[in-house]
């Protein structure tokens, strides 16, 4: 499994959990009661949980795709650096939403937690929201909304081509001289060369 495709799957939890966890705090403020409250703190814990392994994943697939053909110069910079800061925000929100949680389950009769635990809950979820929101739709547009993609006419990408050029042809290697031997280097010598009668005298 690749590192994009396990960042797709686990994205969505931080984003899905932190906007069902501020929904649920907006009831629990306008109709207080301890379910609804409880419900709210533990689904806003959870996304303080999931919020690492999304952003893991992200920059693990960070470096697998920041150099592919279809993805606008600067997006995954701009998708990494808005993530960076959503982890902080809805780590510190899951912090304190924990906190509040556990003092509600030591407390069986409070039907909310404290005043101030409240508020901050309150804040925290309606930064989350937007946070995880902007950075979940410059992720998108990562692939989505590539100008690229969206483009009518398809991109010109230049591949190079392998060369055609036709291989010189081998020209056959010319035979080697044959080393002279004794006999065809010098020429046979007869020793004994043949003797001429010599002259013979006439009588007076």
């Amino acid at each position: 499994m690749s590192w994009q495709y396990l960042h797709t799957l686990v994205n969505h939890f931080p984003i899905v959990l932190t906007v069902i966890g501020a929904l649920a705090v907006l009831a629990a403020a306008m109709v207080p009661r301890r379910a609804t409250w409880v419900y709210a703190l533990s689904t806003l814990t959870l996304a303080g949980v999931t919020i690492y392994p999304a952003w893991w994943s992200g920059g693990r697939a960070r470096h697998a795709v920041q150099n592919a053909w279809y993805i606008e110069r600067g997006a995954i910079q701009a998708h990494s650096a808005a993530a960076d800061i959503t982890l902080w925000i809805v780590g510190v929100l899951g912090l304190f939403a924990l906190l509040a949680l556990i003092t509600m389950i030591r407390t069986r009769e409070a039907v909310s937690p404290a005043r101030a635990l409240r508020v901050i809950v309150g804040l925290g979820a309606l930064i989350s929201v937007c946070a995880v929101s902007y950075t979940g739709y410059l992720g998108g547009k990562i692939v989505v909304e590539s100008p690229i993609l969206a483009s009518p006419t398809p991109p010109v990408i230049t591949v190079p081509v392998p060369s055609t050029t036709p291989a010189p042809p081998i020209t056959p290697a010319s035979p080697t001289p044959r080393p002279a031997t004794p006999d065809s280097a010098h020429p046979t010598v007869n020793p004994k060369p043949q003797a001429t009668s010599a002259p013979q005298p006439h009588a007076p």
